[in-house]
């Protein structure tokens, strides 16, 4: 999600219901305040329902997916190139809050490979896997009022560190490119208030140089995955994001800079019995003052193996505001999983537990079937 909105103040009096707040530090370093008439009763709910809706926003300052083990390489780049196939496709989509102001939406999609380094002949080369890809964000917050592009390109490297090619490390650095944009009509202060309504056409009071922002990206990571055997294997990550700490302000003489990310990530897999695994997984993303964590499982029942058709069915929580059923399938190439938050935060009043709904969809190329020799299966993206 992008970043919002924190509340500073509330306080009432008998001319009117001020409401007051600022943006977070990576966004705005000067207040703004919005009036508004202790009579207009409905419009002062509104104000404070769409202020809360910022508020927690603000707790995932980056775009991100519940089902975050479907879009990899913006979980951590590291994961880049660790599939069964040749190249992979992958689409995501969210939406948000659509029950209680104007949805909040996040499309995302990427591509890639495992790249054949045995063809470039590229003398002092590790041997090992090397991984290659670009994922390509947008989000668009309430109304147009907040938008984010982005670009990021990965590389990743994964080699085995035991000699029964049971584990495996990886890393992986992602340069990038983000643009962020702020739709300044869609914005009242309180120095266009006169005295009976808002007048757009007066002074905003703010020293705006830009509605827009353009800064590079950089971000690692790195993976260890433990392959016990078919069917049982762990995976811990570990990525770090705009470590660069790139400036990211719309106003004059500000050095507002936006905060490195670091997330931990892990998920497993067990099996239960001919049919049946059972898939936990755990993220945890801390951002400048903000924490989030994400914890479930999956349950996973094997259709037909020799199509690839497997059905899952998962409950997530993201602690202290959703619960998030999920369900997904595989069939050949093709991966579709489906998911929504239930809202169980302060905004429950408002959202009647209605939070956001997502899709995912993988597809995978496979160009050759490799000849097994039946003594490893290839462990790296168990």
């Amino acid at each position: 999600m992008t970043a919002g909105l924190n509340i500073l103040m509330l306080t009432t009096n008998e001319q009117s219901s001020r409401l007051s707040f600022r943006g977070t530090r990576n966004l705005f370093n000067s207040k703004m305040r919005f009036l508004v008439p202790r009579n207009d009763r409905r419009r002062l709910v509104l104000v404070v329902v769409s202020c809360l809706l910022n508020v927690m926003i603000s707790f995932g300052q980056d775009i991100h997916f519940s089902q975050f083990n479907s879009s990899p390489l913006n979980l951590n780049p590291a994961l880049t190139g660790l599939f069964d196939g040749d190249y992979r496709f992958i689409l995501n989509h969210r939406d948000q809050w659509s029950s209680v102001t104007v949805p909040y939406n996040t499309y995302s999609g990427s591509i890639d490979m495992q790249l054949p380094t045995d063809k470039f002949h590229i003398r002092h080369l590790p041997k090992g896997i090397w991984g290659a890809g670009i994922v390509i964000n947008e989000d668009r917050a309430g109304d147009g009022i907040l938008g984010t592009t982005e670009a990021k390109l990965s590389l990743s490297y994964t080699g085995k560190i035991s000699r029964d090619s049971s584990q495996f490390l990886s890393f992986a650095v992602q340069p990038g490119i983000t643009n962020k944009s702020l739709n300044l009509h869609n914005l009242q202060f309180d120095e266009q208030w006169d005295g009976d309504a808002f007048n757009p056409n007066l002074p905003t009071g703010e020293n705006f140089q830009r509605n827009s922002t353009t800064y590079l990206n950089l971000g690692l990571g790195m993976r260890y995955h433990y392959q016990i055997k078919p069917r049982n294997s762990v995976t811990v990550g570990f990525a770090y994001t705009h470590f660069n700490s790139p400036l990211e302000t719309y106003l004059a003489n500000s050095d507002a800079t936006l905060s490195p990310k670091f997330a931990i990530h892990s998920n497993a897999q067990f099996m239960v019995s001919d049919n049946i695994d059972i898939m936990p997984s755990i993220l945890w993303e801390h951002q400048n003052t903000f924490t989030e964590t994400i914890l479930g499982a999956s349950g996973k029942y094997i259709l037909d193996p020799q199509q690839n058709t497997n059905f899952y069915l998962g409950l997530y929580m993201r602690m202290g505001d959703a619960i998030i059923p999920t369900v997904s399938m595989d069939y050949d190439a093709f991966t579709v999983g489906l998911s929504y938050d239930i809202n169980t935060s302060a905004l429950t009043a408002a959202s009647n537990g209605r939070g956001g709904f997502e899709i995912s969809i993988i597809y995978i190329i496979k160009n050759f079937v490799p000849l097994h020799s039946g003594k490893k299966i290839c462990p790296v993206y168990m």
